[in-house]
């Protein structure tokens, strides 16, 4: 019983410090005082929980790619955060996006992806239109002064940016442009819609997913963590603001794995020198991001599934010619990047690990290579906190 009770309190104690630490943060200088999160915002399922409902239940965030989708009567369903969703286009084409629960005893309505008429629940087999009005349902002709209408799925916000769809929970959310900010005009010349998606993969870490993104919203760690892009370190630029964080890296004449001279063909038309001649990291709070060259995007979905469980969704894009979806230019393309992805892979665990110690205590941010995960960090908890 007393190693219960001091269990217990342990318990408290860690409740009482999280709760301690958002009720008293305020903005911090990076030049000065910043440092990162206390080990209970990466541990407390408390946490965790608040940043479905705060985040994830209140901002913009990315779902899938338009290729998802094959014209009127298609969809395709997502799980991010815990929430699933079904994304679809209705009839004559509009994006759609709902709940994947069937207002019955929520059974999912559609899953993978496909095209139909209908969705209908795999349960009781209640069906709906794709409007999400309830139209089908099976043996309820005995069911006094039932309403239709109130079992209606329940309807998502959705919008895109070019070929990127995103979802916000909030029915009363503000405009998906207000977040974007000054990025579609930024990349316009990449004209990202054009591009042909040729590769997916999912990647599963054992990792809170504010870890991943921060790893991905700085470049402090590349010459230890990825030895081959050691040589660009001194050459990068960085910056944060809004809900972005935007890194330029350049290519060097001496390059191999990013590809210093992207092959004739192979590259978008229409960018300009600068656009020409390096590679933007661009993270979008808060789970959207992408490496994009001349040649080839990766483009990130991250997705929350527990405390310490993360999904990192990698689709491919590169121009849609012959010569770049050709196995000669994607293999080493795919071959490098995700040989960058497993390095980081391999460590994140390792930093979740211990910053659950008893040992671990916040560090200062460096003021220079770690812009962006200062500002995400003030994000999640300017969020949070509303």
């Amino acid at each position: 019983m007393a190693l219960n009770n001091a269990s217990q309190t342990l318990v408290n104690e860690s409740l009482d410090r999280q709760v301690s630490f958002l009720q008293t943060w305020k903005p911090q200088a990076l030049s000065s005082e910043a440092t990162t999160f206390p080990a209970e915002m990466y541990t407390s399922s408390k946490v965790y929980q608040l940043e479905k409902e705060r985040i994830f239940g209140k901002t913009w965030y990315y779902v899938g790619h338009s290729s998802q989708l094959q014209g009127p009567n298609s969809y395709f369903t997502v799980e991010i955060a815990e929430q699933p969703l079904v994304i679809l286009q209705n009839q004559v084409g509009e994006l759609r996006g709902f709940f994947n629960i069937c207002t019955h005893r929520a059974g999912p309505v559609a899953l993978g992806s496909g095209k139909c008429n209908r969705l209908t629940c795999l349960y009781h087999a209640w069906s709906f239109d794709l409007e999400g009005n309830l139209r089908g349902i099976p043996d309820m002709e005995t069911a006094l002064d039932f309403d239709l209408a109130s079992h209606a799925l329940t309807t998502v916000k959705v919008d895109t940016w070019g070929p990127f769809i995103f979802a916000n929970l909030d029915p009363n959310c503000r405009p998906l442009a207000e977040q974007l900010g000054e990025l579609p005009e930024m990349f316009k010349r990449y004209r990202l819609s054009e591009w042909a998606r040729i590769h997916s993969v999912d990647y599963w870490t054992n990792t809170n997913w504010k870890l991943y993104v921060e790893n991905n919203t700085e470049n402090y760690h590349e010459p230890s963590v990825h030895p081959i892009l050691a040589k660009y370190y001194q050459k990068i630029k960085a910056d944060a603001r809004h809900y972005y964080y935007l890194q330029y890296t350049p290519y060097l004449t001496d390059s191999d794995g990013i590809n210093s001279s992207p092959k004739t063909g192979i590259n978008i038309e229409g960018l300009n020198e600068y656009e020409m001649d390096g590679v933007s990291t661009m993270s979008f709070f808060p789970n959207f991001a992408w490496i994009l060259g001349p040649n080839v995007a990766i483009i990130y979905l991250i997705d929350p599934q527990g405390v310490a469980r993360t999904r990192v969704r990698w689709d491919w894009l590169v121009p849609n010619t012959e010569a770049a979806k050709s196995p000669e230019n994607l293999d080493p393309l795919i071959e490098f990047f995700d040989n960058i992805q497993q390095e980081d892979l391999k460590l994140l665990p390792e930093i979740q690990k211990r910053i659950q110690s008893f040992g671990y205590r916040p560090g200062r941010l460096s003021p220079t290579r770690e812009v962006g995960t200062h500002l995400f960090q003030e994000l999640i908890v300017q969020h949070i906190k509303g």
